[in-house]
């Protein structure tokens, strides 16, 4: 189901489907806007079902409860809190307002693709592993931007060609996006999950 949302600054659309035959979706998504940033987080719990979902709901439910923290603190809490949990891949973008620059802390295989105001695209390489209680090494990216800048985030569940990448930059909003992926991701026997924004 694609849903729209018009905050502050930011304009969102989103699209979440669970794989096939299980009751619950393994992902989960969270999106926070206060008069100094703007924070997306995709978390996607390792396998599907019931244990997925647990784990990329806890993540989720301190990424909630601690967003004014540093996106390293955050992904720290979020670590201890899955120990004998199954566990997430997550990444977390934080769009700081009063300094122009997105904060993208990560780990594991969450795609994010940035797009500036004039269309340029930046692809951060997610690091590998992921967060069950253990020892991990995550990647932190900061990048300056503009009004206009976008970004999507999607879980592994949403997969694209070179040719699909291309089309998205010229996409004019989050919502016409939103579709397009959809429809591409409609058939994935997975869990999907996608976030689109653009900062006005």
């Amino acid at each position: 189901m694609i849903e729209n949302k018009q905050l502050t600054k930011v304009d969102l659309a989103t699209f979440q489907k669970g794989k096939s035959g299980n009751l619950r979706c393994g992902d989960a998504f969270v999106t926070i806007e206060t008069d100094e940033y703007f924070l997306c987080a995709v978390a996607d719990g390792l396998g599907s079902g019931e244990g997925a979902y647990r784990s990329a709901m806890i993540a989720m439910d301190i990424v909630e409860k601690h967003h004014t923290d540093p996106v390293p603190s955050l992904l720290e809490q979020c670590n201890q809190a899955l120990m004998h949990e199954r566990g997430v891949v997550i990444t977390i973008l934080k769009i700081m307002y009063q300094t122009n620059e997105i904060v993208y802390g990560n780990i594991g295989n969450i795609g994010c693709m940035l797009f500036t105001h004039d269309g340029q695209a930046l692809r951060p390489i997610p690091a590998p592993g992921y967060l069950s209680g253990r020892k991990f090494q995550y990647r932190m990216e900061h990048f300056p931007y503009r009004k206009g800048f976008s970004f999507i985030l999607h879980s592994d569940g949403a997969t694209f060609t070179t040719d699909q990448q291309r089309w998205l930059r010229q996409m004019k909003n989050p919502e016409e996006v939103v579709s397009r992926m959809a429809e591409t991701a409609k058939n994935s026997n997975d869990d999907v999950t996608i976030v689109v924004g653009q900062v006005r």
